[in-house]
């Protein structure tokens, strides 16, 4: 058993990572950036060290205490032999909806929103005027940017619900994170 094998045993915070049959492990976690200028980034990421037999991926999400955190990225730590991730504490709970064509049993058409993912928890930013002039490839209609899992298998023109509100997916970068989709959304003025 190593060393830091041990101290995540004894000394690590439970946690549950969100699968189908739930897994529980020990992790230890802290914040991976000291910014002061922007606190919603020094709130927003964090990085740690979990047990290696917990196989946690990208894309996954853990619970700790009540707090989730959507897993960026992970890897084989060779000097603590344990797994080493980073992480976008989630701070955003959203309804993920498609819009569908179809038939009814009389071979009627419909045309409805259908709800795929009802309750997914995300890291999501408001785009602000600095971040549009620092960061390239920003829409011109986006007001929030998503990071999600992959998993949900988010189109163009879906549309996201959070807070009450409808947002249209206008962008979708699913290439620098394995296992999440940054997710550029705009106003939705669609008709349910």
């Amino acid at each position: 058993m190593s060393y830091a094998e041990k101290f995540l045993k004894s000394k690590g915070q439970d946690c549950i990572i969100n699968r189908p049959i739930p897994l529980h492990s020990k992790v230890s976690i802290k914040r991976s950036t000291k910014a002061s200028r922007d606190l919603g980034i020094r709130e927003g990421y964090w990085e740690g060290l979990i047990l290696a037999d917990s196989n946690l991926k990208s894309g996954e999400t853990i619970t700790i205490r009540d707090n989730k955190y959507l897993i960026q990225s992970t890897n084989y730590d060779h000097a603590s032999m344990e797994c080493a991730f980073f992480s976008a504490k989630c701070n955003a709970t959203i309804q993920h909806k498609r819009y569908v064509e179809d038939v009814d049993e009389n071979f009627n058409p419909i045309q409805e929103w259908q709800t795929i993912n009802s309750d997914v928890a995300c890291y999501g930013e408001i785009i602000t005027s600095r971040m549009r002039e620092v960061e390239t490839g920003l829409e011109d209609n986006a007001v929030y940017i998503f990071q999600v899992p992959k998993t949900l298998g988010v189109a163009l023109l879906d549309r996201f619900v959070h807070g009450g509100k409808n947002y249209e997916v206008v962008s979708i970068d699913d290439i620098g994170l394995e296992g999440v989709a940054r997710v550029q959304l705009g106003m939705d003025n669609r008709p349910d």
